[in-house]
């Protein structure tokens, strides 16, 4: 599999330095048709994970997390929670043992 570094070589030969496909498959190692996929893709191949990871700090005050968030969408910019208030409230209510980096 071609990596971001891989794509990038290969679109610089290509398309700066003028070199065919064919040159650039036997300079490389990689078929054709690979050539081609790297030169016709404009994103970058990335990492998708198989299944989401547990948050068990998170988990168990998370929702109570969301409750706050939706009430202070009523009220005023200055009274609503920061990240550091959460931490606070979740730490003195209800005697969270995660970081304030969690949050």
């Amino acid at each position: 599999m071609l990596q971001m570094a891989n794509y990038e070589f290969i679109r610089k030969q290509h398309i700066l330095l003028g070199k065919s496909i064919r040159q650039i498959s036997r300079e490389t190692g990689y078929s054709r048709q690979i050539i081609r996929k790297a030169l016709k893709s404009t994103d970058f191949p990335k990492y998708k994970l198989s299944k989401q990871k547990q948050k068990p700090v998170m988990d168990s005050v998370k929702h109570i997390i969301e409750e706050w968030l939706r009430q202070d969408e009523q009220a005023p910019p200055k009274q609503r929670h920061t990240a550091r208030r959460i931490y606070q409230r979740l730490v003195e209510e209800y005697g969270f043992t995660g970081g304030e980096s969690t949050v």
